[in-house]
């Protein structure tokens, strides 16, 4: 029976460092997670490049059942095989190190050394305050007598090379991110040519293509690269919108290539969706606020829009804000506060001086950096509406998110990002802050506009992730 071999490299790398999880590995996991539980963990594995060894591993996935939510503790201490900090025990400016042993203590000794010389400077380059590092390492305490260091999960310590195990017409799925990894690229090709490995590449955009003036050095040429490599062990494409399949169709005819696609279109809903609110029961409140930082709590005690992503100029962060501050110069407008929900990313070095001399425009635009899966359901929850006004997306997880959360929103009418909010969302020109401006305004200003936006979602039925995944496996047999 055919079995198939779920890459995860690129998460494995991801939770080294990061204490969320991106839209890339989101993907990735919802439909793993999805496909053993349908086809079960003897038809479903998953596999990971190791470098140390120079070897393709699997595993078995059966771990990946045993949370229904994403947490990235967990996942640091399965995949790495080691035991982790929880990230409620590490000030937040120290994260990224907590599964590093060595770079975390040398950062924790660095931080107390610029604390004891009082210098405010290194604290603010940090996205924080000296106070600021002081309160959240009094919490990091306290939550460490409570909250023990994670196992590992036994159930993944047995990791064997694929190529003990794997059998010709098999099938290697790659959702993920694996540019960059020349070394896996070449085994991929040993794969095929010497066991008749099937690989199977999910293309998520070709935004390094098409819009390459937003990224850093040459990554673009790095992608292009990789992109072109993968026809030598790919045996079909997977485009995640009808937008990204015409991309990679241009590409492909580019360079001669007539390998097949089909289009696998992503959820809209965010998991298996958002359980309904209860808003009376004083526990029911108590539960929604539990686990969110307090200032997130503090940001959203007035109405918000909420804006989810990196903070990136893709993202079209500065005319966004420049249509916010158009419209808190209208005294017609009474405007939200504007809340954008994400890391912070390329290029925007300008855009934070701004906000910084603007006072973060008095108060109207707050920043939550890297939010959790609980503090990210708090902000849709309690949201007004969304905005994603980018110049190009790939899919736009965040608007099918906010949907189904019963949340309209203000879109690009771009890119892949029509596919995802249909009839439910109100568009404008992503190249014109008058046009973002008044999309936003019609949404603050009319409510019967947008309560009828709310009830176009309440009468759809938005695709899930079981969608997907029985989409995917569909092709795949």
């Amino acid at each position: 029976m055919q079995t198939y071999y779920f890459d995860i490299t690129d998460i494995v790398l991801y939770v080294k460092k990061e204490t969320t999880i991106s839209g890339i590995q989101r993907v990735a996991l919802e439909v793993i997670r999805r496909a053993v539980g349908k086809l079960g963990s003897e038809r479903v594995k998953v596999g990971m490049w190791d470098k140390g060894s120079q070897s393709y591993l699997a595993m078995d996935a059966d771990f990946l059942l045993e949370r229904e939510e994403f947490d990235p503790d967990f996942l640091a201490a399965a995949l790495l095989g080691k035991a982790v900090r929880k990230v409620q025990t590490v000030p937040s400016i120290l994260t990224r190190y907590r599964n590093q042993r060595a770079k975390y203590l040398y950062h924790w000794l660095r931080a107390n050394l610029e604390e004891y010389k009082r210098n405010h400077r290194y604290f603010e380059r940090r996205g924080t305050t000296l106070e600021g590092w002081v309160l959240e390492k009094e919490r990091a305490h306290r939550n460490s007598k409570e909250l023990p260091v994670l196992a590992p999960a036994a159930s993944v310590q047995k990791r064997v090379p694929l190529e003990d195990v794997a059998q010709s017409g098999d099938r290697l799925i790659i959702l993920g991110a694996t540019w960059g990894l020349q070394d896996l690229n070449d085994h991929l090709i040993e794969l095929k040519e010497k066991l008749g490995v099937e690989v199977d590449l999910l293309i998520h955009d070709l935004i390094p293509l098409v819009a390459s003036e937003h990224l850093a050095d040459d990554f673009s040429e790095t992608f292009y690269r990789w992109l072109e490599g993968s026809t030598l062990y790919c045996s079909r494409y997977f485009a995640n919108s009808q937008n990204t399949g015409k991309d990679l169709r241009c590409f492909l005819s580019e360079i001669n290539s007539d390998l097949p696609i089909d289009v696998v279109p992503l959820a809209q809903a965010l998991g298996d969706g958002p359980a309904a609110l209860d808003t009376q029961s004083f526990r029911s409140k108590l539960n929604a606020t539990k686990g969110v930082r307090r200032s997130f709590l503090n940001m959203t005690k007035v109405p918000y829009v909420l804006v989810v992503g990196t903070l990136e100029t893709r993202k079209n962060i500065w005319r966004l804000a420049q249509a916010w501050q158009q419209l808190i110069q209208d005294p017609q407008v009474e405007p939200p506060r504007l809340i954008f929900a994400g890391k912070k990313g390329w290029y925007i070095d300008e855009f934070l001086d701004w906000m910084k001399a603007s006072g973060n425009l008095d108060g109207w635009i707050s920043i939550a950096d890297r939010p959790t899966d609980k503090e990210l359901a708090f902000l849709f929850h309690n949201c007004v509406f969304t905005a994603n006004v980018s110049t190009y997306e790939g899919w736009g997880l965040p608007v099918g998110e906010g949907l189904s959360f019963g949340k309209t929103g203000v879109v690009a009418e771009n890119s892949s990002l029509t596919e995802v909010g249909g009839d439910m969302v109100e568009y404008c020109d992503a190249h014109s802050i008058s046009s973002i401006r008044d999309a936003c305004k019609r949404l603050i200003m009319e409510d019967g506009r947008r309560t009828e936006l709310e009830q176009r979602i309440k009468n759809t039925q938005l695709r899930s992730w079981d969608d997907v995944t029985n989409d995917l496996l569909e092709y795949l047999n």
